[in-house]
C-alpha cells in the first residue's frame, strides 16, 4: 500500500500504513493509511476520495482501507549552550548559527518523516561543532502533540506520542498550554499525578493561584496516562476556549528516552521555531573564573513547573 499510494498520489511526501490487527483494540480487516502531502499537512476530503477510488483495483477481498488525518509528533528542545565570549563577536549572533544549523538538520533524512528518528547524539554533535567558540550543551528534549478541542461540545480526547514517558514521583510529567471549561472562567492546564506502579498515573486538571503560587484542582480525575505506552486519555469535558488560536491545546511529556521515534501512524517533526536556545558565557574557558566560583550551571533535568508556558 505504501508503494501504491506514491504512485497514484504523486503529492505525497511520506506515508504510513498500519493493519487493524496492530491497533488497540485490534481492528481486523482494516488498512489504516496516513499520507503527509508535500504541500501543507493534511489531505483534502476530495483526495482522500480520489485516493480510495483508485486503490479499489489493488483491494484484497475482506481488506478495508481507510486514510486517517496527519498525527504530528513534534520534538523540541531546551538547550543551553555555553560559549568562550573571547571568541564570539557577539552571543545573539552566535545563537543564530545554533538555529540554522539545527533547522538544516532538522530537513535531514532522519526526521521529518513516518517512521522517522531524532537522534539525541548527533543533535549534540551539530550544535558542538556549529563554532569554535562552544564550548559544550546541555540539551533537554520534550515531545509534543496537538490536543484539537472540539469547542463548546462535550468529548473525549486521546493522544498517542509512541515513546515511553519519564516519570517523576511528584508529578508534572504532563504539560499543557491553557484553557477553559465549562462551569469555570479560569484559565486551566493538564497535569499528571503518577499510581505507585509509576506505570499509570491520573490526569487532573488545575488552576494556578498567582497570589499563593499554589495549584488549584479543578477537576481530580480527567483521564488517565499510560507512561509505558506513551497515552494520554482525556474522560468527557468540555473545552470552550483554548489559549493557542485554531483551538489547540498543547500537550508536552518528557521521553524517557532522548531518542525519540515517529512510531506507526506518527509523523516526526524536530520543531525548531518551539524550542528554547539559551546562550551562556562560560566563564571558566574565557579565564574570567579560573576556580569556577559562580559559574553558572544548567541542569540536565525538567523543572516542576506546571505549566508548559
Amino acid at each position: 500500500y505504501e508503494a501504491i499510494v506514491k504512485q497514484i498520489y504523486p503529492d505525497t511526501e511520506s506515508v504510513a500504513v498500519v493493519g487493524g490487527e496492530e491497533m488497540d483494540p485490534p481492528e481486523f480487516g482494516n488498512v489504516y493509511i496516513s499520507i503527509k502531502p508535500k504541500n501543507g499537512s493534511f489531505v483534502s476530503a476530495f483526495n482522500k476520495s480520489l485516493i480510495l477510488s483508485k486503490l479499489k483495483q489493488y483491494t484484497v477481498s475482506g481488506i478495508n482501507q481507510k486514510i486517517t488525518d496527519l498525527k504530528m509528533l513534534y520534538v523540541e528542545l531546551d538547550s543551553s549552550v555555553y560559549f568562550d565570549n573571547t571568541k564570539v563577536s557577539t552571543p545573539a549572533a552566535l545563537k543564530t548559527s545554533v538555529i540554522n544549523s539545527l533547522t538544516t538538520y532538522a530537513n535531514s533524512v532522519d526526521l521529518n518523516q513516518f517512521g522517522g528518528r531524532f537522534k539525541y547524539s548527533k543533535v549534540l554533535n551539530v550544535i558542538d561543532n556549529i563554532d569554535k567558540s562552544i564550548t559544550s550543551n546541555i540539551t533537554r528534549v520534550k515531545i509534543r502533540r496537538n490536543l484539537n478541542a472540539l469547542v463548546n461540545q462535550f468529548a473525549q480526547y486521546e493522544l498517542c506520542f509512541g515513546n515511553k514517558f519519564n516519570v517523576k514521583p511528584e508529578g508534572l510529567n504532563i504539560k499543557s498550554t491553557g484553557f477553559r471549561i465549562q462551569g469555570t472562567s479560569d484559565t486551566v492546564f493538564i497535569t499528571d499525578t503518577p499510581n505507585t506502579d509509576k506505570l499509570t498515573g491520573v490526569i487532573s486538571i488545575v488552576k494556578k493561584d498567582e497570589v499563593t503560587d499554589t495549584n488549584i484542582v479543578v477537576v481530580k480525575s480527567a483521564g488517565t496516562v499510560d507512561y509505558v505506552k506513551g497515552e494520554v486519555n482525556l474522560t468527557t469535558i468540555n473545552i470552550v476556549s483554548t489559549d493557542k488560536p485554531n483551538n489547540i491545546v498543547e500537550v508536552q511529556a518528557f521521553p524517557d528516552s532522548n531518542d525519540v521515534i515517529g512510531l506507526q501512524d506518527l509523523y516526526l517533526e524536530f520543531n525548531i521555531p518551539n524550542s528554547t536556545i539559551n546562550m551562556v558565557k562560560d566563564t571558566i574557558t574565557s579565564g574570567e573564573q579560573i576556580s569556577g566560583v559562580g559559574y553558572r550551571v544548567t541542569s540536565s533535568y525538567a523543572n516542576g513547573e506546571l505549566t508548559r508556558t
